[in-house]
Parts: structure tokens; sequence; C-alpha cells
């Protein structure tokens, strides 16, 4: 099957004095792939000009983050800004990491792992108690390095008491309430599929589920 291929629209200042910026339609053909298709490839929602509480926050977090000596831009010029990027090459990394950052809908780590169908365990009572003290048992042996949760070390209960079921359960919980926005979303996001997820339950080797 073709890969979906967009095509972009920029118009004019309207009679408000701001330009628009949206996405108008899906086509298919030979045209090049840019990172904008890559992005709705990967399940991202290109910013439209129906988003206008999203690209007030976007612009916020862009001015929030300029060198102090650069001067404030305002939305229309970020919706050029935003109609450059994803009309680069999509293997350009930087332009790419810039226009998911500041040009598609934010999605926070719980809500991106649903897009891409994982299923996230219940951090919220008992219910997947069992899934838990695997990971976290697994944990145990592997949460280190580009595995580990932050700075959470789990070690070998001594004694009946086990509670590292309840520690990854609590740490996972704060990992899933992440927003777009966070510095080290990326890092957050791999960390929950690896350790909060059914999927990541079921990857387990059987002996240990």
């Amino acid at each position: 099957m073709e890969p979906l291929k967009l095509a972009f629209l920029a118009t004019g200042a309207g009679a408000t004095g701001l330009g628009t910026y949206g996405l108008y339609s899906h086509l298919s053909g030979s045209q090049k792939e840019n990172v904008g298709t890559r992005l709705v490839s990967e399940s991202f929602e290109l910013l439209n000009d129906s988003h206008k509480a999203q690209w007030k926050t976007s612009l916020e977090k862009y001015n929030g983050k300029k060198d102090a000596n650069a001067s404030n831009i305002d939305e229309t010029k970020l919706k050029a800004i935003c109609k450059s990027l994803i009309s680069k090459d999509k293997t350009s990394e930087a332009d790419y990491k810039k226009a998911k950052l500041y040009c598609v809908v934010p999605q926070g780590v719980s809500e991106r792992l649903s897009k891409l169908g994982f299923k996230v365990l219940n951090t919220s009572d008992t219910t997947h108690q069992n899934e838990w003290t695997k990971l976290a048992t697994s944990y145990v042996t592997n949460g280190k390095g580009d595995k580990q949760i932050e700075s959470l070390t789990l070690t070998t209960p001594s004694g009946s008491t086990d509670n590292n079921w309840s520690t990854l359960k609590e740490n996972c919980k704060t990992i899933l309430g992440k927003s777009h926005w966070e510095e080290s979303f990326d890092s957050y996001f791999e960390k929950s599929k690896m350790w909060c997820t059914e999927e990541a339950f079921n990857s387990l080797p059987k002996e240990k589920q």
C-alpha cells in the first residue's frame, strides 16, 4: 500500500491579520515523503487552524525556550515555522524533533501509548498485582542503565514482605502522567513501554510470568 502523502495549505492573512496554516487533504501519489508524513504515520496529529488552544500553548513553550537575546515570535510566525519544518525531508532528525514538539497536537505519555496500541497496566489498585510483581522481579535484574526509570532501584526483597510491585506501580503512575512538554519525554515514554504495559509483561519469558 502506498504510504499516505500529505498536502499542506498556507493562505494569506485574513480579516484578522493572521495567516492560516493547515492540513487540507491526504493524497496518494509520488510526492516525496517529508517530516509531516512521518509524523502522521507515527500517529501524531498535525496542528491546524482549529487547534486554537494548542497553538497558544505551543507558542508559549516556543517563546519560553528561545535564546535570551531573541525576540518573541507571534502565532503567525510559528505557523510559518511549522509549515517549513513539516515540508523538510523526513530523514532530517533536527527538523523532525522540532516539529514533533511544536507542530503536533500534544500527547502525554499515557495517551501516546494508547495511540500506538499499548495497554497500560492499572496504577490505581491491585487489579494487575501479578503483572506488577513479575515486572518488578525483572526490574531488580534488568532495570539498570538505559532501562532504569530515573533513579528507581529495586533490590531482591528480604523476608516475607515484597513491596517492589507497589513501588514500580507508583513510579509508573508518575511517568505515565508526564506531559508532551517534559524535557525527558522520549525517555519517559520508552521506560513506560518497558515497565508499565501489558505488552511489557507479555514479553517476559514464560517461566517468569
